[in-house]
C-alpha cells in the first residue's frame, strides 16, 4: 500500500519505480538526472540524492541534488516548492541545471539567498537531438577509446574542462576523481576518439544513458585541427556508432554562444527539440 507523504522528502522505498517512469515521460530532458536515478535505484540508495514531492504513487515531480541540482517532472507549484525548499539550505551542488522554464521557475525563490554564489549563468543551452539519418560526411577514423589509453585521453579531457565549464578539474586531489572518470567512460565503452600518432584529435563521451537516449558530452577537438571539417564528419560518426552500440536516440546541448559548434553539430544531422539552463557556482 502506497503512503501519503510530507512535501518535499527523501525518495526511497515504494516511490522509486513511480519517480523513475516520470522521469522517463521526457526521457530526452531527463536524461543527465535521470540516469543517476537510475543507477541509485538499482543500489537501493535514492535518498541519498533525490527528493520527491507528492503520492509515492503519483509523483508530483522529482529533485536531484548530488552534484548537480536538477529538477525532474515537475510542474509550477512542485518547482516553487523545491525553491523554497533549497532557499533555506546550504549549497553543496556545483550547478543547478535542467529545462529553461523549470530551471527558472526554481530559482526564483533560490535566488535571494543562493545568487551570490553564483560564478556564471547559462540561460540558454540548446538541447539537441540527431536526426533518424544521420549525415554522411568523410569517415575519419572514429573508434571507441581503448584501456590503455587513459593517458592520451586524459589531456584532452582536461582541456575540454577547462574551456567548456572554465574550471580546472586537476584542483584539489591533483586530478584524480577526474582521472577516475575518464577511466571508467574508456573501460565502459562511453569515449570515442580520433587519435593520430597517439595524439587525441577529437574526444567526445556519452555521458548518461537513461532509457532510449545516450546524452552525449565532453566533445573536444584539438586547437591545430578545428574549422577543418574534422567535429562535424566525426559527429556524424559518433551518431551512427552510439547508436549500433549503446542507445537508439541521441543528444546534447550546446551553449547558444558556441556558434562553431553548433554550426558542426547542425552540419552533422541534429535539431533543436528543446533549451536547458545552467547555473554555475
Amino acid at each position: 500500500m502506497f503512503r501519503r507523504g510530507g512535501r518535499v522528502r527523501p525518495l526511497r522505498g515504494a516511490a522509486v519505480d513511480p519517480a523513475l517512469s516520470l522521469a522517463l515521460e521526457e526521457p530526452v530532458l531527463n536524461t543527465l538526472g535521470g540516469a543517476r536515478l537510475a543507477e541509485l535505484a538499482r543500489a537501493g540508495s535514492t535518498a541519498a540524492e533525490f527528493s520527491v514531492l507528492g503520492e509515492d504513487d503519483a509523483p508530483e515531480g522529482l529533485l536531484w541534488h548530488g552534484v548537480n541540482l536538477s529538477p525532474l517532472g515537475a510542474g509550477t507549484e512542485a518547482l516553487e516548492e523545491f525553491g523554497r525548499h533549497l532557499a533555506g539550505r546550504s549549497r553543496r551542488s556545483s550547478s543547478v541545471v535542467g529545462p529553461r522554464q523549470a530551471v527558472e521557475a526554481m530559482w526564483a525563490p533560490m535566488a535571494p539567498t543562493w545568487a551570490g554564489q553564483v560564478r556564471e549563468y547559462r540561460w540558454s543551452q540548446p538541447l539537441l537531438v540527431a536526426d533518424e539519418t544521420p549525415a554522411a560526411l568523410a569517415d575519419v577514423g572514429l573508434r571507441r577509446a581503448r584501456p590503455g589509453e587513459e593517458s592520451a585521453v586524459f589531456p584532452a579531457a582536461v582541456a575540454m574542462f577547462r574551456e567548456e565549464v572554465g574550471a580546472d578539474p586537476t584542483r584539489g586531489d591533483g586530478g584524480r576523481s577526474y582521472g577516475n572518470r575518464v577511466t571508467e567512460l574508456i573501460r565502459a565503452g562511453r569515449t570515442y576518439v580520433v587519435m593520430h600518432d597517439g595524439l587525441v584529435l577529437f574526444k567526445a563521451d556519452v555521458g548518461a544513458i537513461f532509457g532510449p537516449v545516450a546524452q552525449v558530452h565532453g566533445v573536444w577537438v584539438r586547437p591545430g585541427h578545428r574549422s577543418r571539417g574534422l567535429g562535424r564528419a566525426a559527429m556524424a560518426q559518433l551518431v551512427s556508432q552510439v547508436r549500433a552500440d549503446l542507445a537508439p536516440q541521441v543528444s546534447l546541448y550546446v551553449n547558444d554562444f558556441n556558434e562553431p559548434a553548433r554550426r558542426a553539430y547542425a552540419a552533422a544531422g541534429f535539431h533543436e527539440a528543446g533549451e536547458l539552463s545552467t547555473i554555475l557556482f
